[in-house]
């Protein structure tokens, strides 16, 4: 690193180091990049020289009196002892001690941040990077809470703290107890200027994304056959659905070959399809990592790659927090590779319990439309029975009423007011029959429409049927009624001709009537020379009587 990337000098700890002979001397580079030695520690008078003895085991070394002493700015003691015997804990007290005498209490840095996580207890950890190195940090939870802003992985930032070694590990790290942003670093900037081109292209709309099948038969993985993760899909897949076929396409996926290969494996799925079997859904897995080991989910090539796929992609890459590209591209996206499993592979067993309770409700509800069906059929068959059967009450009252009408006035105008009153009947019967049809066959056709897609075949043959049969027995009833009808009508035509008037003329009978044209029925409606008319078949006669006999006693009455 060079100067003038920070507002205050920063410190090399490597340069650092306290010099073999005089005071420990600090190294400092200033902001226009040159190179300034001080001396911040004067150098101490050399210690008394004392025998030694190595210490044996639990005991603890004096550093006042070992070669030690130069990290207290003592001279090297020039002896033929063999240096003491330390332990691991001691050595990292040590050099604790010299890291909180070298550098300055507070120290700014600035780097991008990877591989942020907050634990249980809510303190975070996390690293700080440039191009060429990292550094460990933590920060504890109390200032964690005072930030403004969420530190996320890719973020560039100033943290100011001091830099300490965690002896337990022997770690050295840096204790965040401050943080400003500075915006994103390379990686998440990239990401963003990524997102916003493929968004802009509509590759994230759902409806471009194509349906994962419901229930998929085989399924390509593709991921590391190192590691756990194909391990841990299979052995989901197979617990949920033992009947499912699996393949893997064996991919790095990490480091740089990683996104040719993944490229590689979606175009060779796709065009092999036909040869290795017919492939639902293809799962591009892999594990959690920083935001660098899962950087190959991120290339465009990728993105692209499973865009132009004909075969559905789910994505189950990292932990759940991690977002790549290739997870908002594709067609589904799980919080974990097993994840992906468990949804993309149903269980058999629901599965099963979920069909059989269709089944189940169709079966019911087939067999109310039915019963509902075969109740429509016989309500309405049983409508049009007492129509028809009323229409032809109507029809017989109103030709007997015209039978009395016809006898009570002139033989001619009554059969011809008859013959007309009957095709009037017959004309409204046919239209008010073939209305009543047509509704019914609408109600019926309606009905039949209804239950088509849940009635039986041979059911539905049998309704047809039994229509066919209702209407040709309508149409025969029809007729038959025309039938007796019209030979009524004659048989009444013939007893009105031979009842009529006319016909007794014809045989030698006369009608007489008198001066008040009343019909003569008894000798006493006249009396002797009173004129009466006497009408024949071929004409009339007027005569005036003479003599009267009656019929009881043949005395004469004279005129």
């Amino acid at each position: 690193m060079s100067g003038g990337l920070f507002d205050d000098p920063w410190f090399d700890v490597s340069d650092s180091l306290p010099p073999r002979r005089g005071g420990i001397k600090k190294k400092t580079i200033d902001p226009n990049g040159s190179l300034a030695v001080e001396s911040s520690f004067p150098p101490s008078t050399p210690a008394t020289t004392s025998q030694t003895q190595p210490p044996t085991s639990g005991s603890s070394i004096d550093t006042r009196k070992s070669d030690f002493s130069i990290a207290h700015g003592e001279p090297p003691r020039t002896t033929t002892e063999p240096p003491p015997i330390c332990t691991v804990s001691e050595v990292n007290g040590l050099i604790g001690r010299v890291l909180q005498m070298q550098l300055p209490p507070l120290i700014r840095v600035r780097g991008e941040i990877s591989n942020f996580n907050i634990y249980s207890k809510g303190h975070a950890f996390f690293k700080l990077k440039d191009h060429h190195a990292e550094l460990p940090c933590m920060m504890w939870r109390n200032d964690l809470e005072k930030l403004r802003f969420r530190p996320a992985d890719g973020l560039a930032v100033i943290a100011e703290g001091t830099v300490k070694l965690y002896e337990a590990q022997g770690r050295i790290q840096l204790y965040v107890n401050a943080m400003i942003p500075q915006g994103a670093g390379e990686l998440e900037l990239a990401f963003r200027q990524l997102c916003d081109k493929l968004r802009a292209e509509g590759l994230f709309d759902t409806a471009r994304k194509r349906p994962v099948p419901a229930v998929p038969q085989h399924i390509v993985v593709i991921t590391s056959p190192t590691g756990d993760v194909f391990h841990d899909v299979v052995t989901t897949a197979y617990r949920r659905f033992p009947n499912v076929h699996i393949m893997l396409f064996p991919v790095q996926v990490q480091g740089a070959p990683a996104a040719r290969d993944i490229v590689r494996a979606i175009d060779i799925v796709n065009a092999q399809a036909a040869n290795i079997g017919m492939v639902d859904v293809i799962l591009l897995v892999r594990g959690g990592g920083s935001l660098e080991d899962l950087w190959a989910f991120n290339e465009e090539s990728v993105a692209r790659a499973i865009v132009r796929s004909t075969i559905p992609i789910v994505t189950g890459i990292g932990h759940e927090p991690d977002i790549t590209i290739a997870d908002l591209v594709a067609d589904l996206r799980g919080p974990t590779p097993t994840g992906v499993a468990a949804m993309v592979i149903p269980e058999q067993a629901v599965l099963h319990r979920r069909v059989t309770t269709l089944l189940d409700l169709m079966t019911q509800n087939m067999a109310i439309l039915c019963r509902d069906g075969r109740n429509t059929i016989t309500l309405r068959q049983a409508a049009i029975t007492d129509a028809f059967r009323r229409m032809l009450r109507a029809a017989v009252r109103s030709t007997d009423f015209a039978g009395r009408q016809i006898a009570a006035i002139e033989p001619r105008h009554a059969i011809a007011q008859g013959w007309r009153r009957l095709d009037h009947a017959a004309d409204r019967l046919c239209r008010q029959t073939r209305e009543r049809l047509r509704l019914a066959g609408d109600r019926l056709a309606h009905s039949t429409i209804h239950l088509q897609h849940y009635s039986p075949h041979h059911r539905r043959a049998e309704l047809n049927i039994l229509l066919t049969g209702l209407q040709t027995q309508l149409t025969g009833a029809l007729q038959n009624y025309h039938k007796i009808n019209a030979h009524r009508l004659l048989d009444l035509e013939k007893q009105l001709e031979l009842a009529g008037p006319m016909q007794v003329l014809q045989r030698g009978f006369t009608i007489t009537t008198d001066a008040r044209e009343a019909v003569v029925k008894n000798a006493a409606q006249v009396q002797p020379g009173e004129t009466i008319h006497t009408r024949t078949a071929s004409g009339a006669i007027h005569s005036v009587v003479s003599e009267i006999y009656n019929a009881s006693s043949p005395q004469k009455t004279d005129l």
